[in-house]
């Protein structure tokens, strides 16, 4: 798809309304009149620049760059003054050439940045219109989150393996009208036990999204193909099912992806899921006739339930949990090698054909280390606008 459906119709629109006051620069305006006033466009007024770019080719005009410490610049008059929109490293900026008192180039500014807001609806539109196609079919490039989600798992990991120290507390409470006191005793102890395995539960939740991200920027290095693959029910798929699409489901895959899956549903998914287990087990009690009393679902069963014992989870389980973890974590750095490095360096993960097509490219001449730390560089370039 080279261009969006609609734009045509799109850039009409934008002339007749929000733009209309908008056209080309002078082809002789290499001699700029006036006094220059300079704009800088904050996150609120413009959160993705290249969309007033955008809107602006829509009714015709052309955006030039990159430049020197400029990604891209778009010049054009409004209402016969001379203006330029540039991206550049340090921001938005709107440029204005007038030999109008200031105050009033000020207003004039403003109103270009209100026209420019406004026309912004019906951009979006068009892309939210194509964005079924252009994310199924891979045109698209995921935000990597990797270091994020996994600072989020090992601040509840450590948390959860050594939880903040709780002393024993005996506490005297007089009571009025009464003889002698009460008193409350706080186990230090099992409260300690009783953090750790919240935030072990908390833990786990943290490591699915983070295996579950981790999953979905792999794909693009380990076997995704936009003809087969709908990249939008890739993303919205249950974590089972990312799993083996990327990892397939040999033995060594089903061995994992099962003990996984019995560690989700003992510890993570009744928390998750209101309080509720699989099959019920412990978290439903029945009224139960000739028995006289109320009795859980799963029976006998109901002593590997967590909600069974008044601590839930002994450092024992704890251990074996993140040891689990560590196991899988290496299992899949030796599984999907190119997309665990790739991962790891923080850069995006795009999914249209001409990246794959240059990736492939890489790894037939054995070259992909190279291949990361050109795209390592590019993007080092792109940040600091060195064009």
């Amino acid at each position: 798809m080279n261009s969006l459906p609609g734009e045509a119709e799109a850039g009409k629109r934008l002339k007749q309304t929000a733009l209309r006051d908008f056209g080309p620069f002078p082809e002789d305006g290499h001699e700029l009149r006036g006094e220059a006033y300079k704009l800088h466009l904050s996150r609120d007024d413009a959160p993705v620049p290249s969309l007033f770019r955008y809107a602006l080719t829509l009714i015709g005009l052309t955006a030039d760059g990159p430049g020197e410490k400029v990604e891209w610049w778009v010049n054009f008059t409004y209402q016969d003054e001379w203006c330029e929109l540039a991206h550049e490293k340090l921001g938005l900026r709107l440029y204005l050439w007038t030999g109008k008192p200031e105050e009033e180039a000020h207003k004039i500014q403003d109103q270009i940045v209100k026209k420019l807001r406004s026309s912004i609806r019906t951009v979006e539109k068009l892309i939210v219109d194509a964005a079924p196609e252009l994310l199924g079919k891979g045109n698209a490039t995921v935000v990597n989150q990797h270091w994020s989600l996994r600072h989020a798992y090992e601040y509840f990991r450590e948390r959860a393996i050594n939880p903040v120290f709780i002393d024993e507390c005996i506490r005297e409470e007089p009571t009025e009208g009464a003889i002698g006191c009460w008193y409350t005793v706080k186990d230090g102890k099992a409260q300690m036990q009783m953090n750790a395995f919240h935030d072990m539960t908390a833990a786990i939740s943290a490591y699915l999204s983070l295996l579950e991200h981790n999953l979905v920027l792999a794909l693009a290095f380990h076997g995704f193909d936009p003809d087969r693959d709908d990249l939008t029910n890739v993303i919205g798929s249950r974590w089972g099912d990312k799993f083996d699409r990327v990892l397939g489901k040999d033995r060594a895959a089903a061995r994992y992806r099962q003990r996984l899956t019995d560690v989700v549903e003992r510890w993570r998914n009744p928390y998750s899921h209101g309080g509720f287990e699989k099959g019920h087990r412990a978290t439903i009690y029945l009224h139960t006739p000739g028995v006289d009393a109320a009795v859980p679902v799963g029976l006998t069963n109901v002593r590997s339930s967590p909600l069974f014992s008044l601590i839930p989870a002994s450092e024992t389980d704890i251990t074996q949990v993140f040891e689990l973890f560590d196991e899988i974590d290496a299992w899949l750095e030796s599984e999907l090698p190119e997309g665990t490095k790739w991962i790891n360096s923080g850069l995006h993960v795009r999914f249209d054909e001409p990246f794959l097509a240059v990736l492939a490219q890489s790894r037939q001449q054995g070259d992909f280390a190279s291949f990361l730390e050109l795209c390592e560089h590019q993007q080092e370039m792109m940040e600091n606008m060195n064009y």
